[in-house]
């Protein structure tokens, strides 16, 4: 079977944290091939939420307490949407992580190939499918 082409994965979209810089949303188109979301500040974060169908959300562990997307996404009723949780404060997942709402973490820094199997796991089958078919995680 062939790759995915990027124009196909294009449809499933992932939403990246404000509070990461510029360079990220390309890292992580050329990566995965999804289509990225993305905004420099919580408030037009906030908006493209609101007005966007968003497939896989990452968040990154900001603080103890701190989880602004899961926040955003509960606030426009996203609850749906799988959310992994990227360790990069103190490296260990919160005790009540599907509680809270979180599909997975993964401990940073990652490779690509954890960060896709990470979202191949946690994605809905109907997604999945498209992934599956295209062999998107070799």
């Amino acid at each position: 079977m062939s790759k995915a082409k990027s124009s196909e994965l294009k449809g499933i979209t992932m939403l990246l944290p404000f509070y990461l810089n510029e360079h990220f949303p390309s890292l992580y188109e050329d990566a995965l091939g999804f289509r990225i979301l993305w905004a420099d500040n919580r408030e037009d974060t906030e908006k493209i939420v609101g007005s966007s169908i968003i497939d896989i959300a990452l968040e990154w562990q900001h603080g103890p307490e701190d989880y602004p997307i899961r926040e955003i996404l509960k606030k426009y009723n996203k609850k749906d949407v799988p959310i992994l949780l990227c360790l990069n404060w103190h490296r260990q997942p919160p005790p009540n992580l599907e509680n809270l709402g979180y599909a997975g973490y993964l401990n940073v820094p990652f490779r690509a190939a954890g960060l896709k199997q990470k979202i191949y796991e946690v994605l809905p089958e109907t997604t999945k499918a498209l992934l599956k078919a295209e062999c998107w995680l070799e």
